[in-house]
């Protein structure tokens, strides 16, 4: 006779037999997650296109990162020079902000989607370096006219008997 804390016989030995399938059941579920995560390991946006990792399309080099899920053009190791579009294929594209001519020649090379949110991307980024220009400008301006007058004021002082 099966006992169980409590519980004795019949009931104690429904109770194992269904905690041993639900374990197996999660030793299942287990496997198939495990196997998802190593799908989804080496997965790059146009992997097809790479070979040992390299993706070169009309003479312009990407590289895949099959880590991060990433293409990258150019040289992406100053973030602040870099430009990340999440792909609507899945993936992302990194590029430097000095390679867009470069991204341009390879433009055939994506869906018709993808290439919608680079180009996007770009114009946001352009918008936004051209505010920040304007408001540098802006800044310099005012504190070149903000010198122009305190150096006027100096000179009346002086001319002052």
């Amino acid at each position: 006779m099966i006992q169980m804390k409590g519980i004795e016989g019949e009931y104690a030995g429904r109770i194992l037999d269904a905690r041993k399938e639900k374990g197996a059941e999660k030793a299942r579920d287990m496997e198939d997650f495990g196997g998802f995560l190593k799908k989804a390991e080496g997965k790059c946006p146009y992997s097809a296109l790479a070979k040992d990792g390299i993706i070169e399309y009309n003479g312009v080099i990407f590289v895949c990162d099959y880590k991060r899920n990433t293409i990258s053009l150019g040289d992406v190791s100053d973030p602040r020079q870099v430009l990340n579009i999440s792909l609507p294929s899945g993936g992302n594209l990194k590029v430097n902000v000095n390679c867009f001519g470069d991204l341009s020649r390879a433009a055939g090379m994506f869906t018709p989607e993808d290439l919608n949110a680079i180009l996007r991307a770009i114009h946001q980024y352009q918008f936004c370096v051209k505010k920040q220009n304007e408001m540098e400008e802006a800044t310099f301006q005012g504190l070149m006219r903000a010198q122009a007058g305190a150096e006027e004021n100096e000179t009346e002082e002086t001319d002052k008997p």
